[in-house]
């Protein structure tokens, strides 16, 4: 019957997961018809997306708190529900201040959902089945991705704006009645002696998990991995892929599709890595991150339009690094008791939307930038067409990502070494114990 429940918890959080990623990535398939709906240029395009993220990263401390105080049946729920109501208000915006409004609900919403799954799977599960489960059901629900830039983008063609955004936003309120029916937060309730949720005491816990060199490490894990492939696929990479390199819809829709199921394939292996070979994540994360570099610096650098080919060869790179990013939580759970795993599993997730949202803006403010340089007499050619999202502008802008990218790269040497001498603590700890002992 536990066996029964967990399963049917586990599942059902994780289609509301999908769901959340669904609504998370519309705005994503839908930045041009967004940008011809507001009459927007990059900036405000990337507002958007910038502002639900930035709502996004910020709750998930106060998320983290409300998780270890209430449970995760409860905050699917409410995430679901904000997130429907978050797309109503943009399938009726007439003006881009209501679409932003519209976004921050839905990054609200979306705030609640995926740190309360890991915390479903960290309540029935234990060890490498809970390792595996996390990277298999993360990377699952990034079909979500596949559904707002396949059915969402057919919806949006032939049945217009609001209509798109009323039906994607009746998939949340479905989701909500199925966690109130099916979800249990856990085998054994983690939250029977509750701490008590006041200023003081969710300092003292942020401070403490901040102290620990497992979250400070996880954090940067997440840094580095995992906003490449969101920046691609909440915003910029339709307009790349479409305008910059000139692909037909359909098939700029099927490349980001792809790296979804590259993701899972993937996330196979990685959850085999994390599960089997854990002394090997670091290098693993490290590989990844200098694999995005290159493969960014290629695309860039090709004189002219890159070649099919290389798109797909990036694509696949971005897509296999999404389930990288779910290592951090590997090491979270291993360097913290589960009472305050919310809270720091809140602290991790920070790092790759904090990433995501610098990438994402100051990629629109360079396209905004390097039209405007374009556009002056001295450097446009007479009769020339600049376009705000063509070749030239992403060649330049596209670099601000491989910059943050680096900052992360430089975050995670630094706290490796710093949890190293954690584990050296710990190993010669329990040594001496054992020779206690045996004394």
């Amino acid at each position: 019957m536990k066996r029964t429940s967990g399963l049917i918890a586990v599942g059902a959080s994780a289609i509301t997961y999908f769901v959340a990623v669904t609504q998370r990535s519309t705005m994503g398939t839908a930045s041009l018809a967004a940008a011809e709906r507001f009459h927007t240029n990059a900036e405000q395009l990337a507002s958007l997306a910038v502002l639900q993220i930035f709502v996004y990263a910020a709750m998930q401390i106060p998320i983290g708190f409300l998780l270890d105080r209430f449970g995760a049946r409860v905050l699917l729920i409410i995430g679901a529900l904000t997130m429907g109501v978050g797309q109503v208000t943009v399938a009726f915006s007439d003006n881009l201040s209501q679409a932003v409004l519209g976004r921050i609900l839905v990054g609200l919403g979306d705030a609640f959902t995926f740190i309360s799954m890991i915390r479903v799977i960290n309540g029935w599960y234990s060890g490498r089945r809970a390792s595996q489960l996390q990277q298999w059901l993360s990377n699952i629900g990034q079909l979500g991705q596949v559904a707002s830039a396949v059915p969402f983008a057919a919806l949006l063609g032939f049945a217009g704006w609001q209509n798109a955004f009323l039906g994607i936003a009746s998939a949340s309120i479905l989701a909500a009645l199925l966690v109130f029916f099916a979800v249990q937060n856990s085998r054994v309730t983690p939250i029977d002696k509750p701490s008590p949720l006041n200023l003081a005491s969710m300092r003292d816990q942020f401070v403490t998990n901040m102290r620990n060199p497992g979250t400070r490490f996880a954090f940067w894990v997440h840094f580095t991995t995992q906003s490449a492939a969101t920046v691609f696929v909440l915003l910029w990479g339709f307009p790349f892929l479409e305008r910059a390199q000139e692909l037909e819809k359909p098939l700029a829709s099927a490349l980001i599709s792809s790296m979804v199921f590259v993701g899972i394939a993937v996330g196979l292996f990685y959850g085999w890595i994390c599960g089997a070979h854990p002394h090997l994540r670091y290098r693993l994360i490290i590989s990844v991150a200098f694999t995005i570099i290159g493969a960014w610096a290629v695309v860039l650098l090709w004189p002219g339009v890159a070649p099919l080919w290389l798109l797909a060869l990036l694509v696949a790179v971005l897509g296999g690094a999404g389930p990288a990013s779910m290592i951090a939580f590997d090491y979270s759970r291993a360097y913290t008791p589960i009472a305050r795993l919310g809270s720091a599993n809140g602290i991790v997730n920070i790092g790759g939307f904090l990433a995501t949202l610098v990438t994402m803006f100051l990629i629109g403010v360079t396209l905004d930038a390097v039209h405007a340089w374009r556009l002056t007499e001295v450097h446009m050619p007479v009769g020339a067409q600049v376009g705000l999202y063509d070749l030239e502008g992403f060649r330049i802008a596209m670099w601000i990502q491989i910059g943050v990218i680096l900052v992360g790269v430089f975050g995670l040497r630094r706290e490796h070494s710093q949890l190293m001498k954690l584990d050296a603590s710990r190993l010669a700890s329990a040594l001496l114990g054992n020779n206690t002992h045996e004394k």
